[in-house]
């Protein structure tokens, strides 16, 4: 399986805002895609995960001692400084 189209996947299920446990992702998953993904094991899917938080796509925290992560919104300087004035 392509990795870039598991990790195209990925993106598309986490959410900006809600910090998603992985049970919650794989729960979250569009029934098309989880087709076409389920050959994949679940340390692959994690191994996926964690290289897009190297890469800056996504964050993760540990809540309650379990891992949840979701997409890292990032702002540009002129969201931050609005954001600041208001």
């Amino acid at each position: 399986m392509d990795t870039v189209f598991i990790e195209e996947i990925l993106l598309e299920t986490f959410s900006f805002y809600e910090w998603q446990n992985i049970e919650k992702v794989l729960i979250s998953l569009n029934p098309q895609d989880l087709v076409l993904i389920e050959s994949i094991t679940l340390d692959e899917l994690k191994d996926t995960i964690n290289v897009l938080i190297k890469r800056g796509q996504l964050e993760s925290k540990k809540i309650k001692g379990e891992l949840h992560y979701r997409r890292y919104q990032r702002r540009s300087l002129l969201h931050k400084l609005r954001a600041l004035l208001k």
